[in-house]
């Protein structure tokens, strides 16, 4: 029953937020050969082999969906609370009395509904699988401690012997344990995280603070109403001064359950502080191995079997303080903009910023990702969300590292190669992660990378597009490079047809997103065209056009685009005699379009009265009434 009620509260909503940096590179790993991952089974500095060989047969069987590549986290898990009810059983003596059984209820229920166990339940990485194994191995070391059996000590050894391949943290006895934690500390932050940037600078006393509302309410301080942090305070309080009182009195000796539980919680925590004093690098997730022994301690104040002589009213006291902060936690569940189950994005919104720009990119657009180490997450989601091939990102993989000095000048030189030709192009950013890369100047949002699309007017370009989703931005360029020589293109089919009495339509260009060229294009994918205009005077009001693809014209569109051009970035106002406008867009086909031939239309209006009858006239070129020009007859395929 715990591990059912566990697992139901870890799938909900597990696909609701998209992959974020981490699970993008266990997905990646999990695409490795077999053979290199079974020799990272024996790497020493290979932090989590066995969780990535297990991920690559999972996603063998049931594919690597956002779902399936979370779910053996998700049950890992769920897993972990009934391992930590069977360790609250050891710690209580193994009694089978109403007040044996509070205890382990108790640490399985801070288990089962604290968030931070289920934040790396709905993540695609080892931290939940890790969970689970220190879980395990408390359990067995209470165990062999309780009844001293030879057999149980070797299952500890065997869960041991398995922790290890899990991660190094979870080593083989408690020393192990401490020493395999700090060195994952040194390691991991030292290289993995130290060389993104992405960890929090904290001395030993803060660090305390830091994991006490991580371990509570999966919050940095300030993210949630402070009272809230006052049960799980007072639970845990509560529960050391148990612990430590029940040591000191000699109970049971040195192989007692409290004695291990506060070896287990203080050793590697003391160990972790002292390499603080030297690194500065924290990282909450590293200290998921505690988590059972933290779980133990908090519940304590439940052992009925304790000989402190609370009574029924320091039991009834401890539940109450026990539901309150388990109400806390709860609600901090639902927090809102905090929350996991919130329903606001509290994780990095790849898959939101790449649909964007999947709906829009066209095949000779060019496609910049920085920093170039989220590459598997556009890898991922790319291939999922167009059926139109991806195209090849460019990256600056060497921007601020090496020997040589990197600045403005050789950003330049670079850009300049790297764009040249293009007459458009996407920036997918991670601002936090670009940072540790690229660094802004002080008061500027992004670093040189960034600030060449932020700031297009000033490389004499236009932005067509900033579209800022939680920890990742796209931004959008018109002409980065290829204006600035004077290279202008023709549209390749010559129009000529003048809407109102000022626009008119020089020609168009449909793009080739297939191997049978223009015209032909996938169901799921995108129909992209560039449209070229001209003006006899400047408008002296901003128009909007729309694209509609229709088998039954006189019925409502099967797909289309609407809006200002450059998507408000070149409005119609600006536009001067002489002086052509490129408007580049694309209509996103849907998954289900019926194969067939579809006729591409076009048409101008206000904004301020989008109804037919109110749309610009148009003359020359094919009209189909309503102000509705003719462009081409296009075939869609099977996008599969």
């Amino acid at each position: 029953m715990l591990f059912l009620a566990a697992l139901a509260l870890r799938v909900y909503r597990l696909d609701a937020q998209s992959l974020w940096l981490d699970e993008g590179s266990s997905w990646q790993m999990a695409g490795m050969p077999w053979g290199a991952l079974l020799r990272e089974m024996l790497s020493p500095t290979a932090a989590y082999p066995l969780y990535h060989l297990l991920l690559k047969a999972w996603v063998g069987v049931f594919g690597d969906s956002e779902i399936a590549l979370r779910l053996p986290s998700a049950i890992a898990g769920a897993a972990a609370v009934p391992a930590i009810y069977l360790a609250g059983q050891e710690a209580g003596g193994g009694g089978q009395g109403a007040g044996a059984r509070r205890y382990p209820l108790a640490a399985a229920a801070i288990m089962l509904i604290s968030p931070f166990p289920l934040w790396y339940a709905q993540e695609a990485k080892a931290y939940s699988l890790l969970l689970l194994a220190a879980a395990l191995l408390t359990w067995a070391l209470l165990r062999a401690l309780r009844t001293g059996a030879g057999r149980d000590w070797l299952a500890f050894g065997a869960v041991a012997l398995v922790a290890v391949f899990v991660g190094w943290a979870a080593s083989a006895g408690l020393a192990l344990i401490s020493a395999g934690l700090v060195a994952v500390m040194v390691y991991g932050l030292g290289s993995d995280r130290a060389a993104t940037g992405a960890y929090i600078p904290a001395g030993p006393l803060s660090a305390l603070g830091l994991t006490f509302t991580r371990f509570s309410l999966d919050r940095w301080p300030g993210d949630a109403p402070w009272w809230w942090l006052i049960p799980w305070a007072a639970l845990l309080a509560w529960g050391l001064i148990g612990l430590f009182r029940d040591v000191w009195r000699g109970k049971g000796g040195a192989r007692s359950a409290p004695t291990a539980i506060v070896c287990m919680l203080l050793v590697p925590m003391g160990l972790f502080l002292i390499q603080l004093l030297f690194t500065r690098l924290y990282e909450a997730r590293y200290l998921i191995v505690l988590y059972p022994a933290w779980a133990l301690a908090a519940a304590y104040p439940l052992q009925g079997d304790r000989g402190q002589g609370t009574g029924d009213r320091g039991q009834a006291l401890s539940i109450a303080v026990l539901v309150a902060a388990l109400g806390t936690g709860a609600a901090s569940l639902f927090q809102p903009t905090f929350g996991l189950f919130s329903g606001a994005p509290v994780k990095e919104q790849y898959r939101e910023a790449i649909a964007e720009l999947a709906a829009r990119v066209q095949p000779d657009d060019a496609v910049v990702i920085h920093p170039s180490y989220i590459r598997p997450l556009y890898d991922y989601y790319m291939g999922r969300l167009s059926a139109d091939p991806a195209p090849q990102p460019l990256v600056f993989a060497d921007f601020w590292q090496g020997e040589t000095a990197y600045g403005q000048r050789e950003w330049d030189i670079e850009r300049r190669a790297k764009l040249a030709g293009y007459t458009r192009s996407f920036l997918l950013i991670a601002p936090e992660h670009a940072r540790t890369v690229d660094a802004p100047a002080p008061g500027d949002e992004y670093g040189l990378v960034g600030n060449f699309w932020a700031f297009s007017r000033e490389q004499r370009a236009w932005p067509c597009g900033i579209w800022r989703y939680n920890g990742a931005h796209l931004l959008c360029q018109e002409a980065p490079e290829a204006y600035i020589t004077g290279a202008r293109p023709e549209p390749a089919t010559p129009v000529g047809a003048t809407f109102g009495e000022r626009l008119t339509l020089l020609g168009f260009t449909l793009k080739a997103t297939t191997p049978d060229g223009p015209g032909v294009y996938r169901a799921g994918g995108n129909l992209p065209i560039s449209l070229f205009w001209d003006v006899a005077a400047q408008p002296t009001e901003d128009l909007s056009f729309f694209l509609h693809l229709c088998r039954d014209c006189e019925s409502p569109p099967v797909a289309g685009d609407d809006g200002p051009p450059l998507g408000g970035y070149l409005p119609t106002s600006s536009w001067l005699p002489g002086k052509p406008a490129r408007d580049d867009r694309a209509i996103p086909l849907p998954r289900d379009l019926p194969p067939g031939r579809y006729t591409l239309l076009l048409g101008v209006y206000r904004p301020s009265d989008p109804s037919p009858s109110a749309r610009l006239a148009v003359s020359g070129g094919e009209g189909l009434g309503e102000g509705r020009l003719v462009l081409e007859t296009v075939e869609i395929v099977n996008g599969e």
